[in-house]
């Protein structure tokens, strides 16, 4: 909502959340709070590898999470 006019400005109400994004790889942290990259949101679904936005379904890996080695 424009604080001038009071009203909601086209651009405003149609622009998606871009939060700033850190340097670090983005990863789901069990031990903090995490928001989403895609809309911002903080309530997950998680599992073994990945974890789930249920707004959204973004989907992150797990910091703590298992790590494909590859076949040796």
């Amino acid at each position: 909502m424009d604080m001038l006019s009071g009203s909601f400005s086209r651009r405003a109400a149609s622009a998606p959340h871009r939060p700033l994004i850190a340097k670090s790889a983005l990863l789901y942290r069990d031990d903090m709070a995490n928001a989403c990259p895609g809309c911002g949101k903080s309530h997950w679904l998680v599992g073994r590898v990945m974890a789930q936005c249920a707004f959204c379904e973004t989907a992150l890996p797990l910091a703590h999470g298992w790590r494909f080695q590859g076949l040796t």
